[in-house]
């Protein structure tokens, strides 16, 4: 296959949606000699920080000169995004052959009596767990798709598990309570294999503890045995001390915006720490090199420009949040010019009330999917709250006239000396869509 007709392949498994369970997947391993047993894994779960968590151990264990596998989900702005191999994506003729080849697999379990089609992520946990035996990777950093228990990269046996903050998202599938959401993401505990939880709410702490009890798993958490002091936030990222793992730093950069990094890099820390344990030798050297120099598109990614653009593909309350207190930290005094598409299975009221006091005015815009909520009802929630609000349906118009109202009232305020930031966020696949506009626009800047 050529990579186009792959994608269009594995596109057409949505129609067979979300189907959570193992079966599937364990047949499909099968038939491929259990490629996911071929190599240690790090398995990461959690609501918002899991792929800043996986971004983070990938870099230092590249930095340490091992060959590390990286699975993650969704992708920005190209699907092969999700499969890479020290920080380098597959190439497009790879996923072509991978698909190709596995076709049979995927449609033999598709006829056979016993189970159902495939889903669209079934097929991309394959692919990676495929992908990475093929290239001998000496570890696999997994990031788990949706809740943890029934997700089907829950197949593995890791080295060791992390659980990144746990907050209210994916309630029609994973409950609406932060303690059963927390008992969803603890079915990624195994029987005797450590895990390390990173900062959580008191009821989700205690469900995760009361899972590592009962699978007599070793316990670590964020705050108790690994403990962090944010001393600076600024553009260059989050600078820290970090102490635990029987060494304490006292000057870490973590080269994420946003004070949030830093809770997600305790985690990191945890579960590096632990892996060393485990026999994935690491130094301090390579530490402090893999959290400076590590990359995470579309999270709180900042163009300088005039004027400059933030990027950030926070989805849900937590995650918005999260955004404000950054917009405070860094942008305090600029007036916010906001692009905003949101999918209609997020709570919007909530999430418009908790970013609209930082907004000047705003651009609703579908994101790029069919669960988009329609830009006029967006725009009209953001004006309950007195945000001056236009809805424009098509993405990329609304990055232009976003642009150019930031210019011209810009021009117009010069004398009042006030600062403008673009801010793209609300949904992941907008922040995707966007980003290589953006990208090529401030590219010559």
């Amino acid at each position: 296959m050529t990579y186009q007709e792959a994608l269009d392949y594995i596109r057409t498994r949505t129609q067979f949606g979300i189907k959570l369970g193992l079966d599937r997947i364990r047949y499909l391993l099968e038939l491929c000699d259990h490629p996911h047993r071929k190599y240690p894994v790090i398995h990461i779960a959690g609501t918002n920080g899991k792929g800043s968590v996986v971004a983070l151990v990938t870099s230092v264990l590249s930095a340490a000169g091992y060959r590390v596998g990286r699975f993650i989900s969704p992708h920005l702005s190209s699907y092969t995004e999700r499969f890479s191999i020290n920080n380098r994506n597959i190439s497009e003729d790879r996923v072509g052959t991978l698909v190709s080849r596995l076709q049979p697999v995927l449609e033999r379990t598709a006829r056979h009596p016993l189970y159902s089609p495939p889903t669209e992520f079934e097929v991309a946990t394959l692919l990676a767990f495929q992908y990475f035996a093929e290239e001998k990777v000496d570890v696999a950093v997994i990031e788990v798709g949706m809740g943890g228990r029934f997700d089907s990269t829950n197949v593995v046996d890791p080295l060791v598990c992390g659980i990144a903050h746990i907050a209210l998202d994916h309630r029609e599938y994973l409950g609406d309570t932060l303690s059963a959401i927390a008992a969803e993401k603890a079915g990624i505990i195994k029987p005797g294999r450590p895990v390390v939880v990173g900062v959580q709410e008191r009821e989700a702490l205690a469900v995760l503890k009361k899972a590592a009890t009962k699978a007599k798993a070793p316990f670590y958490a964020v705050g108790r045995d690994f403990r962090y002091k944010v001393t600076t936030v600024d553009m260059d990222g989050v600078h820290l001390e970090i102490e635990g793992g029987h060494q304490r730093l006292s000057t870490v950069r973590v080269g994420l915006t946003g004070r949030h990094q830093a809770d997600n890099a305790a985690l990191a820390y945890g579960l590096l720490s632990v892996a060393k344990e485990a026999g994935l030798k690491w130094t301090t050297t390579d530490l402090l090199r893999g959290f400076a120099e590590v990359k995470w598109p579309g999270r709180l990614e900042y163009f300088p420009g005039t004027p400059p653009v933030l990027m950030d593909g926070g989805h849900n309350p937590d995650g918005f949040t999260a955004l404000t207190k950054a917009l405070s930290d860094l942008f305090a005094g600029y007036q916010i010019y906001l692009v905003i598409g949101i999918l209609d299975n997020r709570p919007i009221k909530e999430m418009v009330s908790i970013l609209a006091p930082r907004i000047s005015k705003v651009f609703a815009t579908k994101a790029p999917d069919l669960k988009s909520t329609d830009p006029t009802d967006l725009a009209e929630e953001f004006r309950r709250h007195g945000v001056e609000a236009t809805a424009v349906e098509e993405p990329s118009m609304a990055l232009q006239l976003a642009l150019s109202e930031a210019n011209v009232n810009g021009r117009r305020r010069a004398g009042e000396g006030k600062n403008r930031l673009l801010l793209v966020a609300g949904s992941l696949y907008l922040v995707g869509a966007l980003r290589p506009e953006v990208t090529r626009l401030y590219q010559s800047k």
